[in-house]
């Protein structure tokens, strides 16, 4: 079967790990870059707490932190519930795709590339984002968002991938190596990001023509 790399291309969408930046450089972040930030805290917390770490302390950190009431109405109920299910264990794994994602977006991660392979949890938790149970503060008041010409290439190309995708489904021709849910929950993070829509909620409609 085609590969991704081969079908992109055959789209005519640039497959660079790294793309050059988009001509386009108007803002489109519909969110602060604090706001962003806390919400990455968010899903590492509900990641641990689908991975097995006590979420009753994970739910008093985020309450001291002055972060609960930006946990989403599915994630406070996650992060309240007394067991871990087996399905808490394997669906929260993906949300580690949209944090990935909005570190991305707050130039802490270096790339995205295709969606062939899944992110690293290891380099998220040990290198990037500070352990859990200790002060945010800085990390959500020094948060700051890429060029917005960068986020503008990416995005493009994420919804292009996305729209393709779709189509590729419905008739079965999607490449063996497209990790769908790896696309799947960054489009659903650049969406979030460009809109208003609340976490739990985010519209992926997209317009009947090629984007």
């Amino acid at each position: 079967m085609t590969k991704t790399k081969e079908w992109a291309e055959s789209l005519e969408i640039n497959t660079e790990i790294i793309l050059p930046p988009s001509e386009d450089d108007s803002t489109v972040y519909c969110r602060t870059a604090g706001e962003t930030a806390a919400r990455a805290v968010i899903i590492h917390a509900v990641v641990a707490a689908g991975s097995g770490v006590n979420r009753e302390k994970l739910t008093a950190w985020l309450q001291d932190q002055e972060l609960w009431e930006y946990a989403s109405s599915r994630e406070q109920t996650l992060l309240l519930s007394p067991r871990v299910f087996r399905e808490d264990r394997t669906g929260v794994q993906w949300f580690l795709e949209s944090e990935t994602t909005l570190l991305w977006a707050l130039n802490k991660v270096k790339s995205l590339g295709l969606p062939v392979k899944t992110c690293s949890s290891f380099q998220i938790a040990e290198e990037i984002m500070p352990p859990l149970g200790e002060d945010m503060s800085e990390f959500i008041s020094t948060a700051e968002f890429r060029p917005a010409s960068e986020f503008n290439a990416e995005y493009d190309r994420v919804t292009k991938l996305y729209y393709h995708a779709q189509q590729a489904v419905d008739n079965n021709e999607l490449p063996e190596d497209l990790i769908h849910a790896v696309l799947y929950h960054r489009f659903y993070t650049f969406r979030w990001l460009t809109g208003n829509d609340e976490w739990d909620n985010v519209s992926l409609d997209m317009d009947d023509n090629n984007p």
